[in-house]
């Protein structure tokens, strides 16, 4: 089989094929064939040598945390998947291959009627979303404000909340009001329209600034309240001032919460009909398809998830 991956940190270009043995699973772990994977601002990290002081990795490096496939083998023990059946993965490092193993607690069915290019870009932003919103621990009724709403890890949390009983203030470009309203959002609004958003400063219990860079011009901080929380996506410095009672949280030192915990409410999202992921583009499952894939990545690229797919 082939995987992804590159022995020297750099430009997009240093991706290569790897070759390896079709993995084996091990009791209580299925085999999957990739159909697709999810890219993501941390695998173009991970390939720049960004991450090699805090999680260093021998070469070659695979990167890729989620993915979806069809089941091809079972481990000892596994009575509660079947071979055939689809499922997307959430794991650490590796989804960028033709097969992979997965224990059964990292895994869940694709829903009927679900594209396989949404199952594949899903499990990462959904583990964030989900992860969020367990860490601000807002209750019904509570207002949430969502900056950078039209991307995917935003877009998801902004129907979680809706779904947790939340008022959602959803925050993206004026281009993308009309994804914002689709979601179920209350409050629709363009951060590059600043009557938009003005009126509803100091009103959120929480806001959370899922701009992939954290530079979200300070709309974040201006629409929670002088003693709510602020929770930043991305690893970027956020200003203590004007208002330095805000608690702030920064998601990935806060931790994720385990699959298994966040995939049964994606899942209940998607069987009530009001899980939507947008999908920005999806790439060819080659070499060049994955270099193009980084290319954009590292670009102001349309809102939504970019994914590598078979038969593109």
């Amino acid at each position: 089989m082939i995987r992804f991956g590159f022995d020297q940190f750099g430009a997009p270009d240093v991706f290569r094929i790897v070759n390896a043995q079709a993995p084996v699973p091990k009791p209580g772990q299925v085999q999957i064939s990739v159909l697709g994977f999810g890219l993501n601002p941390y695998d173009a990290s991970l390939r720049r040598g960004e991450q090699a002081e805090s999680r260093p990795l021998p070469m070659p490096i695979v990167p890729g945390v989620e993915l979806v496939g069809e089941v091809t083998a079972l481990g000892d023990g596994v009575a509660d998947y079947a071979l055939g059946e689809r499922v997307f993965n959430y794991r650490s490092l590796g989804a960028y291959s033709e097969m992979v193993t997965a224990s059964t607690g990292k895994i869940a069915r694709v829903p009927a009627g679900m594209p396989l290019e949404v199952a594949a870009g899903l499990s990462q932003a959904g583990i964030a979303a989900y992860s969020l919103l367990k860490a601000l621990n807002l209750r019904p009724g509570q207002t949430l404000a969502v900056v950078g709403a039209s991307g995917a890890v935003g877009a998801l949390t902004v129907q979680l909340a809706k779904a947790a009983g939340l008022r959602v203030i959803a925050v993206a470009g004026a281009a993308n009001r009309p994804y914002l309203q689709a979601m179920g959002a209350d409050v629709a609004a363009a951060y590059d329209d600043g009557a938009d958003w003005q009126s509803d400063q100091n009103t959120a219990d929480a806001a959370v600034n899922a701009v992939r860079d954290g530079a979200d011009r300070g709309v974040a901080l201006a629409l929670v309240k002088p003693t709510g929380t602020l929770v930043t996506t991305a690893f970027a410095k956020v200003p203590t001032h004007p208002k330095p009672q805000v608690t702030r949280l920064q998601l990935g030192a806060h931790g994720l919460v385990r699959a298994e915990e966040a995939f049964p409410a994606l899942l209940a999202l998607a069987a009530a009909g009001t899980l939507n992921l947008r999908i920005a583009r999806a790439f060819p499952f080659s070499l060049a398809g994955v270099q193009a894939g980084h290319i954009a990545l590292e670009q102001h690229h349309a809102a939504g998830k970019l994914v590598i797919m078979k038969g593109v």
